[in-house]
């Protein structure tokens, strides 16, 4: 008997767009759960989502070269992103330690190219008399990998430490910055999303 291999469909540009929206539409509802209700418990569900939609990357050997591979939503949608860039810092003490004021990006400043954008710098700190940075990239990924978005780490790094320190506020951060960037109004999706979970309890009541 011949065993045929498995079959691969490949998945059309509407149903692309189609994940691409759930993606944002889960973003929309988490960010409105952990900012108005104070659900914290869905900053895990966040840095899923922002993984999967702004940096989804694998790495695969071709002949012992070692190859990333990039599989994020949004460069499936459009090509060429451009995103807002990050703020200016404040500097902290004499160390370097730094941080960015709330609201993590500067919406007057012109967008920057997606690669650009994931390798700025969001956290400069000393720990142990080491000085750390961490870029918006490896937020995303240590959360989403460590702890807790996809995978949850027993011992984590000082890296690690760091993001799950700061990660109510940043996530939530980026994932408004991205909203900004692709013309996606937050607070109106915020009140719909809203709208649509009160009258949905409302016609469950009326049944009863």
């Amino acid at each position: 008997m011949k065993i045929r291999k498995d079959l691969v469909f490949n998945r059309s540009n509407r149903g692309t767009k189609t994940k691409y929206d759930e993606a944002m539409k889960i973003l929309e509802y988490s960010v409105m759960l952990v900012e108005f209700f104070g659900i914290k418990e869905f900053n895990n569900v966040l840095a899923g989502q922002l993984r999967l939609i702004l940096c989804d990357t694998s790495v695969k050997w071709i002949k012992k070269e070692k190859v990333i591979i990039d599989n994020s939503l949004i460069k499936k949608i459009n090509h060429s992103p451009k995103l807002y860039p990050v703020k200016e810092f404040v500097e902290l003490n004499e160390k370097g330690d730094a941080f960015i004021l709330d609201g993590l990006f500067d919406f007057d400043k012109s967008m920057i190219e997606i690669d650009k954008w994931l390798n700025q710098v969001i956290y400069k700190i000393t720990l142990s008399g080491k000085y750390q940075e961490l870029t918006i990239f490896e937020f995303i990924k240590e959360s989403a990998n460590k702890s807790g978005g996809a995978h949850v780490d027993t011992s984590l790094p000082e890296k690690s430490l760091l993001v799950d320190i700061h990660s109510e506020r940043v996530l939530c951060d980026i994932a408004k910055g991205l909203f900004r960037s692709t013309g996606r109004n937050f607070k109106q999706k915020s009140l719909e999303n809203l709208t649509h979970i009160i009258t949905t309890i409302e016609k469950e009541k009326a049944s009863n």
